[in-house]
């Protein structure tokens, strides 16, 4: 995963084939495949038309298929770990002025 920063210093996630991530919301649309608390690995960024990703949540038992979601958006996604769990990115200081420390 690659990390881009906003002006502001927030994180944000680039999403690269490998990846570990976990879905906050439902899949939009009429039929929902991947519901929020799943999570998988990353196939394939096809930027604006989304994430194509192998899941293998919570809410799937261990002798059913491995399904692939097609383009899930990556603002409904968040980084996690093999198991399912956030991973929480740092904010880089140097592009909102550091720490702000007041003048005497």
């Amino acid at each position: 995963m690659r990390i881009a920063y906003r002006e502001d210093g927030t994180a944000v996630p680039v999403y690269e084939p490998g990846d570990h991530v976990r879905l906050v919301q439902d899949e939009p649309g009429p039929i929902v495949m991947a519901q929020a608390g799943e999570w998988g690995v990353v196939l394939r960024n096809r930027g604006v038309e989304g994430l194509d990703i192998r899941l293998a949540g919570h809410s799937r038992p261990r002798t059913t298929d491995i399904p692939v979601a097609m383009g899930i958006p990556a603002r409904i996604v968040i980084p996690c770990d093999e198991l399912g769990l956030r991973i929480d990115l740092q904010r880089d200081l140097r592009r909102d002025g550091g720490s702000k420390r007041r003048r005497a």
